[in-house]
C-alpha cells in the first residue's frame, strides 16, 4: 500500500530490488568473505512470499545469505540514501561493498527476533558505488517461520526512513493504543464483576482481556523502552506473551460463551476444560528451545480447538433453546468481527502466504471488545429505565397503599375498640363465674388471690358446701392464656362442679372424680388442644380436738403446701410413691393416675394452693420466685390472717420482679384452720373478685 502511494510520488526516485535477489545457504561462521567467494553458487531468489525460507532452509535454525547487486540511477547518485526491508524473520546482518551497516534481532546464543517493524539501514553516499555496481550481502538466521518478504527498495533516506517507520506503525505500534482499551475493558467488567459475583460472563470477559493485553505486548516489544530490561530470554518472553497468555485468552473466551448464555457447567466439564488448559501450559513450559515451541504448534492448536469446542457447543445448542436463543445470537454478533477478520488473517497469510497486511484479528478483537460494551449498556439502560419506571409506580403505589392503610387502620382500631370492650366483657362474665365468700365457714380462715395476666384468665378455683359448712376446694390452670383458655375454664368449672357434687353423693373418692372429670372434658372439649392440671380437695368434719380430715388428689398440678402450726414447718404435700403419681386432665391417649393423698389440719395450720405463676415468676436475672420463699414466709407469718399471708406473698413476687412483666397468671389460695369452731359473723372476701 504504501509502496503505490510511493511510486505515484515519484517512479524515478526508488529502486526496487526484489528482482535481484539471490541466495546460499551457509553456516554459521561464514563471513563476509567467504560468501563473495561463493558468489558463483549463489541461486536465484524467486520466491519473496511469507514463509519462503522457511522452504529453503528448514524452520530448525539454520544460517543463509541473500545478495543483491544494483547500480545506482541517476537521480540518486550522490545522495545518502535508506534501504527497507518491509518483512524478514528471524534475524539479519547486513553488509554493503563489504561494509558492515548493522542487524536487526540477535543470532544465536542470545536468541531476539526481529519482530514485525520494517528494517531501515542508512546506505552512506561514501561507501556507494556512484557509476558501478554496488553489493548488499545480508546473513540471515533462518528459525520458525523464516521470511523475506515484501517490496524492498532503496530511496532517499528521508523517503525510505519514512515508509519504514509508516509500515511499522501498520503492523508493529498500532496495536499499543489497544492496550489502552483492554486494559480500560478489564477494569471496568472486574469492577462490576466485583459488585455483581453472580455475572460469572463478566470475570470471564475481564481476564480475557488482560491476557490478550499481554499477548499483544509481543507485537512492538521491541518498542518498549524496557524490554531488554526485563531479565527475560527471547524464549522465556515467547512463552509467556504468547504461548501461556492464548491458552488462558482461549480458556477464558470459552469461558465467556458459557457463562453469557447461562449454561450451567458441570463439575466434571469445567474439570476437563481447567485439565486441557493445564495441558498446553504445561507443554509449552518444558520445551526447552524456540524450534521446539514451533514443532509442537500443531498439538497445541487442536487443544485450542477442543477447549473452544465446549464454548462453541453451549452456543449451538443455545441456538435451538427459545429462552436462549436472543443471548446465542447477541453472543454471535459481539465475536462476529473476531471471527470474520480471523478467517480472514487465516486466508491472506496460510492461503495467499502474504503478510503485507497488519493481524486483522487484533482489530477484530477490538469490534469484540466495543460490542460488549454496548451489550453492558443496553443491559443497563434497560435496568435504568426499569427502575424510573418502578420508582414512578412506587410513587403512585405508596400513595394507594397510603390511603388503604389509613383505612385498614381504622378499620383495625376500630374492631380493637370492639374487641376490647368484648375481652371486657368476657373479663366481667368470667370474674361473676368464678365464686366470692360473703359469709364465714365455721372453722376456716380463707383469701384468696386471682391476678390473670390479660383481662382473662386459665386459671380458675371453686369451693363446695353442704348446709353452710365448707366440703371441698378445687384449684385448676388451663394450659395456654386468652380467652381460648378462658373459655375452657368454664367449661370445665361446670363439669368438675356437677361431678364432685354427683361424686360425694355417691361416696367416690376425689382421685375417682378427677378420673372422671378426665374423661368428660376429652370428650366436650373436642379437638381443642388445651389441657389443665389441679387439685381437688375433699374436706371431712371437725374432730372433737378440732382437727378435720381432708382428701386431696393432684392431677399435675404443683404441690400444695402444708404449715403445721404443732411443728412449725411446711411440708410438701404429694403421694407417697411420686412416680405413681402422673398425667393431666384432658390429654387424649396418655394414661393418668391421680392416687389419694389424705392428712390432718388442725387449728392453726395453713394450706397453701396455687398455680405454678406464683412460685416461676422471674425477674431480670431469670430468677424464680420459688418454692423455698414461699415456704419461708409461711413459716415467719403464720400467726396471720389468710389475707395478711395473701397480701405479703403479692407483695414479695411484686418486689421480686419489679418492672419484669409477668408471663403467666397468678392465682393462689391460703386456707387456715382457726383456733374456734364458732362460727363467724362474716369474714373477708377472697381476692380482688
Amino acid at each position: 500500500m504504501f509502496v503505490s502511494c510511493a511510486d505515484k510520488e515519484s517512479k524515478d526516485s526508488t529502486l526496487y530490488l526484489n528482482d535481484t535477489y539471490s541466495y546460499i545457504l551457509c553456516g554459521a561462521d561464514s563471513d563476509c568473505a567467504d560468501a563473495e567467494a561463493d558468489f558463483p553458487q549463489f541461486e536465484k531468489l524467486k520466491d519473496l512470499s511469507y514463509r519462503n525460507l522457511e522452504k529453503l532452509a528448514g524452520r530448525d535454525g539454520s544460517y543463509m545469505w541473500i545478495k543483491s547487486e544494483f547500480t545506482l540511477p541517476d537521480e540518486l547518485k550522490g545522495k545518502t540514501l535508506g534501504y527497507v526491508i518491509p518483512y524478514l524473520h528471524f534475524a539479519e546482518k547486513v553488509w554493503l561493498n563489504g561494509i558492515y551497516l548493522g542487524g536487526y534481532g540477535q543470532f544465536p546464543p542470545e536468541l531476539i527476533s526481529a519482530q514485525y517493524a520494517a528494517h531501515f539501514y542508512t546506505l552512506p553516499e561514501s561507501i556507494l558505488n556512484q557509476n558501478g555496481k554496488n553489493t548488499i550481502l545480508i546473513k540471515v538466521y533462518v528459525l520458525g517461520k523464516g521470511s523475506f518478504s515484501g517490496k524492498s527498495f532503496i530511496a532517499e533516506a528521508d523517503k525510505a526512513k519514512r515508509f519504514a517507520s509508516d509500515y511499522s506503525f501498520l503492523h508493529s505500534k498500532i496495536y499499543m493504543p489497544f492496550e489502552g482499551g483492554l486494559f480500560c475493558a478489564f477494569l471496568l467488567f472486574f469492577i462490576l464483576f466485583s459488585m455483581q459475583k453472580k455475572t460469572k460472563e463478566y470475570i470471564s470477559f475481564a481476564l480475557m482481556n488482560l491476557f490478550t493485553l499481554f499477548f499483544l505486548a509481543y507485537f512492538f516489544a521491541q518498542e518498549l523502552p524496557w524490554y531488554a530490561g526485563l531479565g527475560l530470554s527471547f524464549l522465556d518472553f515467547i512463552k509467556f506473551g504468547l504461548c501461556f497468555c492464548s491458552c488462558c485468552i482461549v480458556f477464558f473466551a470459552s469461558s465467556v460463551m458459557i457463562h453469557f448464555l447461562k449454561v450451567e457447567e458441570t463439575k466434571m466439564q469445567l474439570r476437563i476444560r481447567l485439565a486441557i488448559w493445564l495441558l498446553s501450559v504445561l507443554i509449552t513450559a518444558i520445551i526447552p528451545t524456540y524450534e521446539g515451541l514451533m514443532r509442537i504448534c500443531p498439538l497445541i492448536i487442536l487443544l485450542f480447538l477442543v477447549q473452544l469446542g465446549f464454548g462453541i457447543y453451549a452456543l449451538v445448542r443455545a441456538l435451538f433453546k427459545p429462552e436462549r436463543r436472543n443471548n446465542a445470537l447477541v453472543l454471535l454478533v459481539c465475536f462476529g468481527s473476531t471471527f470474520f477478520t480471523g478467517m480472514t488473517d487465516i486466508f491472506l497469510r496460510i492461503i495467499c502466504k502474504t503478510n503485507a497486511l497488519p493481524h486483522l484479528t487484533v482489530f477484530g478483537w477490538q469490534g469484540t471488545v466495543v460490542m460488549f460494551l454496548y451489550v453492558l449498556c443496553v443491559r443497563y439502560t434497560r435496568v435504568y429505565r426499569r427502575n424510573e419506571y418502578l420508582n414512578e409506580k412506587l410513587e403512585q403505589e405508596v400513595a394507594l397503599q397510603t390511603v388503604e392503610l389509613s383505612r385498614a387502620k381504622d378499620d383495625l382500631e376500630h374492631q380493637m375498640e370492639r374487641a376490647k370492650t368484648d375481652l371486657e366483657m368476657a373479663a366481667i362474665v368470667q370474674q361473676k363465674f368464678l365464686p366470692g365468700i360473703t359469709k364465714g365457714f365455721s372453722g376456716w380462715d380463707i383469701a384468696v388471690c386471682y391476678e390473670p395476666l390479660s383481662s382473662v384468665s386459665g386459671d380458675f378455683y371453686d369451693y363446695y358446701m353442704q348446709g353452710g359448712k365448707l366440703t371441698g376446694v378445687s384449684l385448676f390452670d388451663v394450659s395456654g392464656h386468652g380467652i381460648a383458655a378462658s373459655l375452657i375454664t368454664m367449661l370445665a368449672k361446670a363439669t368438675v362442679l356437677r361431678l364432685y357434687t354427683d361424686g360425694c353423693k355417691q361416696g367416690e373418692s376425689v382421685s375417682k372424680i378427677l378420673e372422671k372429670v378426665n374423661d368428660v372434658l376429652i370428650k366436650e372439649k373436642g379437638n381443642v388442644d388445651n389441657y389443665l392440671t389441679g387439685l381437688l380437695l375433699k374436706i371431712g368434719a371437725f374432730h372433737k380436738n378440732g382437727s378435720c380430715r381432708i382428701e386431696l388428689a393432684n392431677a399435675g398440678h404443683p404441690y400444695p403446701l402444708l404449715f403445721s402450726a404443732e411443728k412449725n414447718s411446711v411440708s410438701c404435700l404429694c403421694a407417697a410413691d411420686t412416680s405413681k403419681q402422673y398425667g393431666a386432665i384432658g390429654i387424649k391417649g396418655i394414661e393418668i393416675s391421680f392416687p389419694l393423698i389424705s392428712f390432718n389440719m388442725k387449728p392453726g395450720d395453713i394450706l397453701l394452693l396455687y398455680t405454678d405463676g406464683l412460685v416461676e415468676t422471674a425477674n431480670a436475672a431469670q430468677e424464680q420466685f420459688g418454692k423455698e420463699r414461699v415456704t419461708d414466709l409461711l413459716v415467719k407469718n403464720s400467726e396471720r390472717t389468710a389475707r395478711e399471708i395473701m397480701d405479703i406473698l403479692l407483695t414479695e413476687l411484686k418486689h421480686h420482679t419489679l418492672s419484669v412483666p409477668r408471663e403467666d397468671d397468678v392465682t393462689f389460695i391460703v386456707l387456715k384452720r382457726e383456733r374456734t369452731e364458732e362460727s363467724k359473723e362474716e369474714i373477708e372476701e377472697l381476692g380482688d373478685v
